[in-house]
């Protein structure tokens, strides 16, 4: 029971904090156009990756000049489990840059118990041609270019052979393959450490880098060479040669992400599924990051006030879609939600049947995929036509599949990432709304249209948003005021 009620870590961002990606951040600072030339010197580095003091695995970098720029290869290898259920994820990038560094083409690829999942992109002039998705159930997309596109390991030489002054920040666009999406990174100089090296103390230069809802400390010597990283949930890289690197890797300790990120909360909630009223408590660095809604939401000061919200009159169906932006953004097809997927609109046409009103094709929505998707633990980055076929997986899974078929029958949908309470804690979660007239929240892992009083709502959106959620992780807690 613990497994199907509690498994709700969200895996895009999950994915992203093991593979030690950047944080978005709107302080002021330098364009990338003031980073200094400066060549990279070929690199061949070795990693271990630790959790804490536990060894969970090892990364390999590559750093090597081609006719026209750079090639860059990065792989890791991390133990992870699942409530319990081991998930060793593995981790590729290969991708090539012009002369100044900005990237020309990459391919990424992602292994779990769960999937495969690769992305491959080319810059075409002012686009970026990429195609993704997991094995077989691949999507194209292209995506539009302002500017030249970055990889945050290309800036770093950069950074260095700048001004060290403590403050001085860079803020330079660069792409993630797994939100498909590209947002700034900035780079700060964090100030001047000695820390310990593989041959003894190295003098280095830290830099603060953050994007899309992470930070990553890094520690550079003056040569260039990397020797620490750490990032959220505790994950740190330690330089190591390679034979230490790959030491113990048969007998890396997983990491359970679900427990390990779970919130800290004083009280008992009862009977949370049938919660209808709940009032928080809410303490640590990010609880001012926690939004209200005004509906199902509100916030006086640190306390939090839950309220499930009424299902609207019955509305005819098919719906008018109003123009207003937050409902006219939640329709039709978009990265990982192909709505307009010949087999995806058809389940959601059968689905649907002869309902005529809205709630009711919702809610045989919602109930269909409660009982058609297998609840299984698993890190992947779902795509709803994938799903479909598998018919299996998490919250992630279960969200973006019902997403997708309310799209593609015509009701406007969103995502919506949070946590939610199951044996005594609060768990990461990811969910849905749907608009019947009024935003209804909907969850097919608990059946549920709306949803209880103990879903918590910190962001609406798909991975480019859903990645911020890495950022609460460790600063929450909640303390049960009422709960009915």
């Amino acid at each position: 029971m613990r497994r199907t009620l509690a498994f709700a870590l969200v895996a895009s961002w999950v994915v992203l904090v093991v593979g030690l990606v950047r944080k978005q951040t709107t302080v002021p600072s330098n364009a990338v156009a003031a980073l200094p030339a400066a060549a990279l010197e070929e690199r061949d580095e070795w990693f271990g990756v630790y959790h804490g003091s536990d060894k969970v695995g090892h990364a390999h970098r590559v750093t090597a000049r081609t006719a026209d720029g750079y090639a860059f290869y990065e792989d890791s290898v991390v133990a992870l489990a699942m409530l319990g259920t081991p998930q060793t994820l593995r981790t590729a990038m290969a991708a090539e840059t012009d002369q100044g560094y900005a990237l020309q083409r990459f391919r990424f690829t992602l292994i779990s118990p769960a999937t495969v999942f690769s992305a491959a992109g080319t810059v075409d002039g002012d686009t970026l041609q990429v195609r993704y998705g997991p094995r077989g159930q691949q999507s194209d997309l292209r995506i539009p270019l302002q500017e030249p596109i970055y990889l945050p390991s290309t800036l770093r030489p950069r950074v260095l052979a700048g001004d060290h002054t403590p403050g001085t920040r860079y803020t330079v666009p660069v792409f993630s393959p797994l939100a498909l999406h590209n947002e700034p990174m900035t780079i700060t100089i964090d100030g001047r450490e000695t820390v310990p090296g593989p041959a003894g103390p190295i003098e280095t230069i830290r830099l603060l880098e953050e994007h899309a809802g992470l930070q990553v400390h890094a520690w550079i010597a003056p040569d260039g060479d990397v020797v620490r990283e750490e990032a959220a949930l505790g994950f740190m890289l330690v330089r190591e040669d390679e034979e230490h690197a790959l030491a113990d890797a048969g007998n890396a300790v997983p990491v359970d992400l679900a427990v390990d990120s779970s919130i800290p909360i004083e009280g008992r909630i009862d009977d949370p599924r049938n919660a209808d009223h709940l009032a928080l408590r809410l303490g640590g660095d990010a609880a001012a990051r926690v939004p209200g809604d005004g509906r199902r939401q509100r916030l006086h000061g640190n306390l939090l006030f839950i309220t499930r919200e009424d299902v609207p009159p019955p509305a005819p169906f098919p719906l008018t879609v109003p123009a207003a932006a937050d409902v006219a953004s939640a329709v039709g097809a978009a990265p990982f939600l192909e709505a307009d997927d010949p087999v995806v609109a058809a389940r959601a046409r059968a689905i649907v049947g002869d309902a005529t009103d809205a709630p009711t094709a919702a809610r045989r929505l919602v109930t269909w995929v409660a009982g058609a998707i297998e609840k299984a633990p698993a890190v992947t980055v779902p795509s709803a036509r994938e799903v479909l076929t598998s018919r299996r997986g998490d919250c992630n899974e279960h969200a973006t599949l019902l997403t997708a078929l309310a799209r593609a029958a015509g009701i406007p949908a969103r995502l919506v990432a949070g946590v939610v309470y199951a044996n005594d804690a609060f768990y990461y979660h990811a969910w849905t709304e749907l608009w019947l007239g009024a935003w209804v929240s909907a969850d097919s892992v608990f059946d549920q249209m709306p949803v209880d009083a103990t879903h918590v709502k910190l962001v609406e959106g798909g991975p480019e948003q859903q990645m911020a959620l890495a950022g609460m992780i460790g600063k929450l807690s909640f303390r049960v005021e009422e709960a009915r």
